[in-house]
Formats: structure tokens, sequence, C-alpha cells
């Protein structure tokens, strides 16, 4: 059948995992109301992926598949998909995601209404692994920055940006994404509710692969540090406000558990801690505006954008510093 123009191209990398990848096209398909592509890389899948992505296509011209044939890192295959984009906004996503809640729909409406939003977090709660009892995910960097895992942005401005960064190839291109987006001036916000369900697999601890995911992410927190610690720097009120929730939640640990699901005045335990670890958002604004459908709002400091976003490190930089 022919489809109307997408409004919205999702990217999916994807490498032997084909019934994740099945759930996740299905999420997208059946729970998805405006127009949409969803391009799919595959890296040279062995396990029916390829022949399944053919069929697909055929049936369904709102998906389309590249066979690259070869492993060459999220960040380069995501960026060779978003050449191809031709929609007014892209979504990235994981081929282990569920999409739940017409969230899509939700991103691309606050998009819309909003010409200063930069990009919509789609906020993640992991179905597998050590975060399986927190309500949501996204980790704070050492600047501050709330990342966010899975988002929704205009495609001229990722393209603006420079897309994912591929020193880093595959851990840590989105919180360097979202970095790049607060220094081009424009804001960030989450939804408010679940939209992804993430079927993360996690290798056991001891083993030589949870080792090498140790090591990579440890590599990527170096490049980011570098990268961003010189541009952002550190600030006296942050440092204050951090140092405050450490200790509320040194008196009553058990009710300040990020993990627990009891909110607390209107929030979960963990909104607190992003409002006030979260460097770039305003916990005050957060409060007043607690009914809006995304929220964890964050904006740079005017002083703190820059028409030139910094490059990134290179190899020999990253070993000496």
């Amino acid at each position: 059948m022919k489809v109307a123009p997408p409004m919205l191209t999702i990217l999916i990398g994807t490498w032997n995992r084909r019934e994740l990848l099945e759930k996740a096209l299905s999420s997208i398909l059946d729970g998805t109301r405006l127009a949409l592509k969803i391009l799919v890389a595959d890296a040279g899948s062995t396990d029916g992926t390829v022949d399944f992505l053919r069929e697909l296509a055929v049936a369904d011209e709102r998906v389309e598949a590249v066979f690259e044939g070869e492993r060459k890192g999220q960040a380069a295959a995501l960026n060779a998909l978003c050449q191809l984009v031709t929609s007014k906004y892209v979504c990235w996503l994981s081929d282990d995601n569920q999409v739940v809640g017409g969230a899509l729909d939700i991103a691309v409406h606050a998009l819309e209404a909003d010409h200063k939003l930069g990009m919509v977090g789609l906020k993640v709660r992991d179905l597998r692994g050590p975060f399986v009892d927190a309500p949501y995910i996204g980790g704070i960097s050492v600047t501050g920055v709330i990342n966010i895992n899975q988002g929704v942005l205009p495609t001229a401005l990722m393209r603006e940006v420079g897309g994912f960064s591929e020193c880093f190839r595959d851990y840590g291109i989105d919180a360097d994404l979202t970095t790049k987006i607060l220094l081009a001036g424009r804001s960030v916000v989450f939804t408010r509710e679940v939209s992804v369900l993430h079927e993360r697999g996690w290798p056991e601890a001891g083993t030589t692969e949870g080792a090498a995911l140790a090591g990579r992410n440890a590599r990527y927190h170096r490049l980011y540090a570098l990268k961003y610690r010189p541009v952002l720097g550190d600030s006296l009120i942050w440092t204050l406000r951090r140092a405050v929730w450490r200790a509320a939640r040194a008196l009553w640990p058990s009710r300040l558990n990020l993990d627990a699901a009891r909110p607390l005045a209107g929030f979960v335990v963990r909104d607190w801690h992003n409002m006030i670890v979260g460097r770039f958002v305003s916990p005050l604004t957060e409060v007043r505006r607690r009914t809006t459908p995304v929220y964890l709002r964050q904006v740079l400091p005017t002083r703190m954008r820059s028409a030139s976003l910094p490059a990134d490190p290179d190899e020999a930089t990253l070993r000496v510093g």
C-alpha cells in the first residue's frame, strides 16, 4: 500500500537479533499514528534477519533495509542512515527497544509545539540487567548533563551538530549528542511517562564480555570528559546542590532510594535526583509544570552556548590525558 510522506524517520542498527528486532519494529508500526519511515542497517546478520527485513520491506513501504554486511560501529551506521532521511524529524532506537504509549507521537507533538526545543528524550526502562528495579534510566555526566539514551529531534538540527561522533563508536554517542544540542542553544526534555522498554543484554560480572564492556564504558567516559569538561567547567551552585542532596540521602536512605517507586511530593525519587543533580534543570520550573507530557527540561545559560562545537579528542590525547 502507498503511504503518506513521513513526518518522522526512525534509525535502527542491528546484527543477529532477529527476535528482538521483530518486537521493536512491531511496537513502532502498530503503536504510532503519524506518518513514519523506519530505516534499518543490518551489519551482516546470519540468523534470518536479512530475509525477515527483505520480506517486511516488500509488505510494508514504511520499512527500508540497508545491508551493510559488516560491523562498523553504531555511530557510523546511524550517520550513514541519516543521510537517507527526508523527513522533518529523526529518531534513533536500538533493536532491543519496544516503544510504548504512543511515545513517538508525543515527542513529535512536543517538538512541533515548541521550536526552541531541540530534542525529546524517550524515557527508557530496562527489563533486564542491573537497573531493572529503576523506574527509568539516564545517567548524569561529569558535566551535569542528563543523558538521553534514545531521542527524537529535527533532522536539520541532527545534521547541524554533525550527527553522532564516531570517535565514541558505540558507547557514549548519545551523551555526546545530548551535550552538542545543548551547546547549540536548544533545550532537551524527557517524556514524562516511560516510552521505551529495553531488553538490554547484560554480560555476567567477572566474564570476558563483562570486562570488555567495562573497558568500553571507561573509554567513553574519558573521551566525554576530555571533550566537554574544558567547555562546561564547574559551578559552585551545582556543587552545593549535590552536597545538599547527598546529605539528605544519607539521612533518609530508604525514603530517598533512587529506585523507590512511591512518589514524593508528586515525583519519584529519581526525578528529584535528576532535578537537583542535573546541573541544567530548574527544580522550581519542574514543580510548577508537573502535569506536562514532557519534563526535566535542560537549558544551558547563554554564556555557555557556542556556535562552534568542540572537536573530538584523538587517540593520542586520550592516551596522554
